[in-house]
């Protein structure tokens, strides 16, 4: 029942997340060009590329832990702290001096700004860890709501005052202030300043493969976003840009969300010494029933969305977002990839993995970009394709399953996804795919779906539908009047 509340608080948070980015978004595309958003996601790309310095992933560390003493906290926030010093230092560094290398007019000037990102979260690091690993993840939904309202606050009123590209990393500065001061107030029993690297051993062991892990897997993602900008332009790029954060509207509110609060769950079992198959494979249907339908229709209704919440000088972010839709599609079969391979403690045999899954997926990424836009947005989808087959064999292993195990999950999810995209689907074939569908039609094609997705689940069986009742709220007041009246009666 912990989980199902604990999600149940992530999911109200993501969904104010969603509905605050969604239409956030949509404005911030009508204040700025393509151009303008391709500045930020230039600059963002270059620091994303420095920032695989902070990938050490101290803080599923400190949720893996079996026992955190004062000796683990100290080291760990040390350590933390001086990673992010020194990523403050070089942002700065490459902000003052990108005027020279970087053509491109006002990525330094974002750089710089951006540069004070780390250390707010190096501020907030010890109590956000420590409330993640107690699972008070009502406590970290209403400081994560707080943090996205204020972020998109800033950036719509900075970009209304005429501040182009400046208001989206002022927003996100701004929203990191108040995200590290929530965090210390309500974590405030957490809040430690000691020194010590006594447990430096165990820590760059840790972080060194987590590094390869995430590292390589940013330094690929940004690298290829650098290449696109290159190659095919910074307008390119902005629309990239824009596909890729519509399709992250699902997979950060939803995907993301589930794994935060099923990593913890797994790890506690593990430390408990419980298999992970059970729990494992009903992940993946939930995940699946969840997300299939989801990725799959914002793929269907990419035109009519595109065009009518950001307007026509983002269609060419059309395409691209059907790509990046299909790849997220197949990335989701493989759920939970990260949060395995650090709670069964094979992290090391992951970053092996991963150098040559990023590596592969890089080289589709930059032959891709000479096709052109849609080029390296397929490329994505092979890359996610490629990504399935490398790494099934040790999510079986680890979960002790087989492929067989996820054939029937995959059918029902995939008939629940199908019920679901079927109004968009015929409404899209009806109209020839053109973006210019009546939006009001296809409104009513999602809303028909989501009707026709609950009723597959029911028909169907499916897990998820046992989820959503235990969600549903109770009356333990009214019981608990029986119960007490019972009790006087029976004790007349």
């Amino acid at each position: 029942m912990s989980v199902r509340r604990h999600l149940a608080w992530m999911g109200l948070s993501q969904g104010a997340f969603f509905v605050l980015q969604f239409f956030g978004s949509a404005i911030v595309a009508h204040l700025l060009s393509p151009y303008e958003v391709g500045v930020y996601a230039l600059a963002a790309a270059i620091a994303a590329v420095l920032s695989t310095v902070q990938a050490f992933g101290f803080a599923g560390f400190m949720v893996r832990e079996p026992v955190i003493d004062d000796q683990v906290t100290a080291s760990v926030f040390t350590a933390n702290l001086f990673i992010s010093a020194a990523l403050s230092v070089l942002l700065i560094g490459v902000g003052l001096f990108s005027k020279t290398y970087l053509h491109a007019k006002g990525v330094g000037e974002v750089v710089l700004v951006m540069a004070s990102l780390p250390l707010f979260g190096a501020l907030e690091f010890l109590p956000a860890t420590r409330l993640e690993r107690e699972a008070r993840f009502k406590a970290i939904a209403l400081v994560g709501t707080a943090r996205n309202v204020t972020a998109q606050l800033v950036t719509l009123i900075l970009a209304f005052m005429g501040a182009s590209y400046m208001s989206l990393a002022c927003g996100q500065v701004v929203a990191a202030v108040v995200s590290a001061a929530a965090f210390n107030l309500v974590g405030r029993e957490h809040i430690s300043f000691r020194f010590s690297l006594s447990q430096w051993r165990r820590l760059l062991r840790y972080g060194s493969q987590m590094l390869a892990i995430s590292g390589i897997a940013a330094i690929s993602q940004r690298i290829a976003e650098l290449t696109l900008g290159r190659v095919v332009g910074l307008s390119a790029l902005g629309l990239y840009s824009r596909a890729s954060s519509v399709n992250n509207l699902a997979w950060d509110n939803i995907h993301l969300m589930i794994g935060r609060v099923v990593f913890v769950d797994l790890a506690t079992q593990r430390r408990g010494g419980a298999s992970l198959r059970e729990p494992y494979l009903r992940v993946v249907e939930n995940t699946t029933a969840l997300l299939w339908p989801a990725f799959a229709g914002l793929g269907v209704i990419a035109g009519p969305l595109i065009l009518n919440v950001y307007g026509a000088k983002w269609l060419g972010a059309v395409v691209p977002l059907i790509m990046l839709a299909a790849g997220s599609m197949v990335s989701v079969a493989i759920t939970m990839t990260w949060e395995l391979f650090v709670i069964c403690e094979e992290t090391g045999r992951q970053a092996k993995i991963e150098f040559i899954r990023a590596g592969v997926g890089l080289v589709m990424f930059v032959c891709g970009c000479f096709f052109g836009l849609t080029g390296a947005a397929a490329s994505r989808l092979t890359e996610a394709t490629f990504a399935v087959f490398f790494y099934r064999p040790h999510l079986s292993r680890m979960t002790e399953t087989r492929t067989r195990d996820f054939v029937p999950i995959y059918f029902r999810s995939a008939l629940v996804a199908a019920a679901a995209v079927a109004p968009a689907a015929m409404l899209m074939a009806l109209y020839g795919g053109s973006p210019r569908t009546p939006f009001v039609y296809v409104l009513l094609a999602v809303a028909g779906g989501g009707l026709l997705w609950f009723g597959a689940i029911i028909l169907f069986n499916h897990p998820l539908a046992l989820e959503l009742k235990h969600l549903r709220p109770r009356a333990p007041a009214k019981t608990y009047v029986v119960q007490a009246e019972a009790a006087a009666a029976a004790g007349e």
